[in-house]
């Protein structure tokens, strides 16, 4: 049994051993899906989330050292687990820069594949019981944490309650134009930009972890913290 249920998506080219890899973490208690560039990996993450990334490094297009230097930037909590053929010293350390949090190289059993992952899951499972809830009063108009009670407007009540409630806590940008009455264009964007950058200041100042919300590429905005609704 899994120390922590994670969300896994393994890309891998060879099409074989990506399937090998996908099945063992299946059998292991994981939700895993596999693909084989980046631009599966683009979809897939833009309707789910990946808590978890089994990269391999020589893919089409995009490598994995980009792939994980761009996802560690816009996905800060996903860990990153490397898988190469390249074993020189030069290749590991670009890889540990890169966002890695496990470098392995080929060929890697699946029972190997697995003792990293598990690590990676019992750190999850200690971060998660730690994890901190805010607790929203629309009719207050106020978010509370840890370190207090922050008073909020009309409209970032309205959107932190929508986030909140919104599956994996993530809306795209229209509904968020919608929410807010704006127009989808630049100057609404900027706009959006500018209340998200303001919300986000103060449920870190009720007591927030970094990031309370993240931007999803090309797609919208995701609450990282949960919510509860006072009723």
């Amino acid at each position: 049994m899994t120390a922590a249920r994670l969300n896994i998506a393994v890309v891998e080219d060879h099409a074989d051993l990506c399937e090998l890899f996908t099945d063992f973490l299946i059998g292991e208690g994981y939700a895993a899906e596999g693909m084989a560039c980046a631009d599966d990996l683009d979809d897939f993450l833009q309707a789910h989330d990946v808590d978890l990334l089994v990269l391999d490094l020589n893919l089409p297009g995009e490598d994995g050292f980009s792939i994980a230097k761009r996802l560690r930037e816009s996905h800060p909590g996903m860990h990153i687990v490397m898988i190469t053929a390249r074993t020189a010293l030069e290749d590991r350390i670009h890889g540990y820069s890169s966002g890695a949090d496990v470098y392995l190289t080929k060929p890697v059993a699946p029972a190997e594949l697995g003792a990293a992952v598990g690590s990676i899951a019992r750190r999850v499972h200690e971060s998660r019981s730690r994890q901190v809830f805010m607790l929203l009063d629309p009719l207050r108009l106020q978010i509370s944490g840890p370190a207090g009670e922050i008073g909020l407007t009309p409209p970032e009540i309205c959107l932190l309650k929508n986030l909140a409630e919104a599956p994996n806590r993530k809306l795209d940008y229209w509904r968020l134009y919608e929410l807010l009455d704006l127009e989808p264009d630049d100057k609404s964007k900027a706009m959006l930009e500018v209340r998200i950058s303001r919300m986000k200041k103060k449920l870190h100042e009720a007591g927030a972890p970094e990031p309370a919300i993240k931007s999803v590429w090309k797609t919208g905005y995701q609450l990282c913290v949960p919510v509860r609704i006072q009723a």
